[in-house]
């Protein structure tokens, strides 16, 4: 039987990998390079933990589903650079359509059958939120980046930073402004207008949004619900294929 592995302890190899590479350490590049950081090394782990599946993976809602709407939070999350209430979020049309379309024939489809597919509304929320995070990220608000932050991922995130020596701020966007590379700034942005999500696929208050990234790339980002609102929970998404 597979040893799974739970979700605080992927959030913590989340963090871990970022203070130890730095965020979007690929670097620049023209707009079909990756942008995927070694963050999202974790995410894996979660689903490989995600518990019972559900659903058939066959999704729920075709055709374009709108999902620029006004997303998370806009408080001020301290640190330097722009204040969150700066950002604006933008208009996105997600292709939508399911997991189904994702699987891999015989491979790990972990994630595309995790719990069940969410109906178009939830699927348009949690994309709102992930394509926030993105657009935010690739401004450098990183404020408003950490509003759209699942709260235990900015927790670990703080806390392991704190402990760095290398690192002068502890506040979530200082740190995360501190160890993103200026020179992937290019790549952020390329990858923020590419991304379009086709499933989200929830289990209680966790769950992945599956999108399409730069070149094709089929990525998952584990999300969680927190008091109704959708939250990415990692700082970049996963490679499916």
């Amino acid at each position: 039987m597979t040893k799974t592995r739970s979700p605080r302890t992927a959030l913590l190899v989340i963090v871990i990998l970022s203070i130890a590479f730095g965020l979007a350490a690929c670097g620049g590049g023209d707009d079909d390079s990756g942008a995927t950081t070694t963050a999202g090394a974790g995410s894996q782990g979660q689903a490989e933990g995600a518990g019972s599946k559900q659903g058939d993976g066959s999704g729920n809602g075709d055709g374009k589903a709108g999902s620029g709407g006004s997303g998370g939070g806009s408080g001020k999350s301290g640190g330097s650079g722009s204040d969150a209430s700066d950002f604006t979020p933008r208009q996105h049309d997600d292709s939508g359509g399911g997991s189904g379309q994702f699987r891999v024939k015989g491979g790990d489809n972990s994630v595309q059958e995790f719990g069940a597919e969410a109906d178009a509304s939830q699927r348009d929320a949690a994309a709102t939120a992930l394509h926030n995070f993105l657009d935010a990220r690739a401004e450098g608000n990183w404020a408003a980046a950490c509003d759209y932050m699942a709260k235990s991922v900015v927790e670990s995130f703080e806390k392991l930073a704190a402990q760095a020596k290398q690192i002068d701020g502890t506040s979530c966007a200082g740190i995360l402004e501190t160890l993103t590379n200026p020179a992937a700034k290019k790549s952020m942005k390329a990858e923020a207008k590419k991304a379009d999500v086709g499933s989200l696929r929830v289990e209680g208050d966790r769950a992945f949004v599956i999108y399409t990234g730069l070149g094709g790339t089929i990525l998952a980002m584990p999300m969680a619900d927190e008091d109704g609102d959708w939250k990415v929970a990692s700082l970049a998404g996963t490679p499916l294929n």
